[in-house]
């Protein structure tokens, strides 16, 4: 399928539904986290180690995934990358303990590391620059609502069958979604002769770059704290296993909703406000989570909604690294751009989400939520220091 036939439509509803199946593991986990500790005996550290395994072994492949992608084409290396996630998928079916559920997962993420590079990708072949950042906000409403699906059927799978048919449950799903977006991604590759030498090294030149990444390593570290402890954290403060239920749909819904609506606003002007809006989704993020801090000590209606407002700075800000990312460099760069932020992100995760438990094991909740705050404000302030980046200057569509 040629660039020039392929439907944009048909390649948004391919890359989200690829995207989708994988973040039901990444981002659906935590709704079983409680579940998953009482049967493997998980401490914190460990339990944030097994949620964050999918995401650090993504982020361990990513560069590796965008260079496949570049000389493969996408068909041919979302189809190994498929093959291998599976795979991971289908052995943590039947680990143990902590450590080897964990190896699994973590190549569960190798192989699913080729999703978000040759959705990327695809999207900015088939979409103009003004529409980039809808476009990529919708893929991202994959991410929150794999958790969303997630939080309503992985406890009723785990319940009936335990970590053994929730993991194989997704690697169904997984395997489904994949090969059906590699078919419609199609199979471009970059001629070698106009491949550009040095692309990494090109791309960390490019202007801002540097400074979108350290933004992008705060808000993930925010974005981590919430999904993976907004369930143990809630139960903690005495609530209902109902409420952090709640709490947990609410915040995924507020990412999908967050995640269009952060990517419309920044495509206002021609796509020229992509800084401003970084900005501001990491200024309510910080006053989130204050506001979550104070709320777990309140009933269960004030944490749901204290949830739902951190939720929507925490979480809406994917997209807008991403396209930032992309329009920095040249266009035959773009997709490696995305993949060297997507690295960033999914690497912190991974190392983070441990770091984060053991804060909330020797200083409490409120310790915890007021560093992410903290973290936020740290994002927006480094985001205030992007140029953004001309128009005319914007990695547009190959012809």
């Amino acid at each position: 399928m040629s660039r020039a036939t392929r439907s944009p439509g048909a390649v948004l509803v391919g890359a989200s539904a690829a995207q989708t199946s994988v973040s039901l593991v990444n981002f659906g986990l935590p709704s079983i986290g409680p579940q998953l500790s009482d049967t493997l005996d998980m401490s914190l550290f460990w339990l944030g180690a097994v949620l964050a395994s999918g995401l650090l072994g993504a982020g361990m492949a990513l560069i590796a995934a965008g260079s496949a992608v570049d000389r493969m084409g996408a068909r041919r290396a979302m189809l190994i990358g498929t093959a291998i996630a599976t795979t991971g998928l289908v052995a943590a079916a039947f680990m143990p303990s902590p450590q080897t559920l964990f190896a699994a997962l973590l190549v569960f993420g190798l192989g699913s590391a080729v999703i978000p590079v040759a959705g990327t990708g695809a999207l900015f072949a088939v979409y103009p620059p003004a529409r980039r950042g809808w476009a990529l906000g919708i893929r991202q409403t994959a991410v929150p609502l794999g958790g969303t699906i997630a939080a309503v059927t992985y406890p009723g799978l785990f319940a009936v069958g335990g970590v053994e048919l929730t993991m194989l449950g997704s690697a169904l799903v997984v395997a489904a979604t994949g090969v059906a977006f590699a078919i419609v991604a199609g199979d471009d590759r970059r001629p070698a002769e106009s491949r550009i030498e040095r692309p990494f090294r090109t791309i960390l030149a490019a202007p801002g770059l540097r400074r979108l990444l350290a933004v992008a390593a705060c808000y993930i570290i925010v974005l981590q704290a919430l999904l993976a402890y907004i369930v143990p954290a809630v139960r903690a403060a005495g609530h209902s296993q109902l409420t952090a239920a709640v709490a947990y749909f609410g915040i995924n819904v507020a990412a999908m909703v967050a995640r269009i609506v952060w990517g419309t606003i920044a495509d206002r002007n021609g796509g020229s406000r992509r800084v401003r809006t970084l900005v501001e989704v990491g200024l309510l993020a910080a006053g989130g989570a204050v506001v979550f801090a104070a709320a777990l000590h309140g009933g269960g209606a004030i944490v749901v909604a204290a949830a739902v407002l951190f939720g929507l700075g925490a979480l809406g800000w994917n997209a807008l690294v991403y396209v930032s990312a992309g329009e920095r460099v040249d266009a035959s760069l773009a997709g490696r751009s995305v993949a060297v932020a997507a690295t960033v992100v999914f690497v912190l995760s991974g190392i983070a989400t441990p770091a984060l438990g053991a804060v909330a094991d020797e200083a409490g909740w409120d310790a915890l939520w007021i560093t992410t705050a903290l973290i936020a404000l740290l994002g927006a302030v480094l985001a205030t220091r992007l140029g953004e980046v001309s128009t005319l200057a914007r990695a547009r569509p190959d012809p």
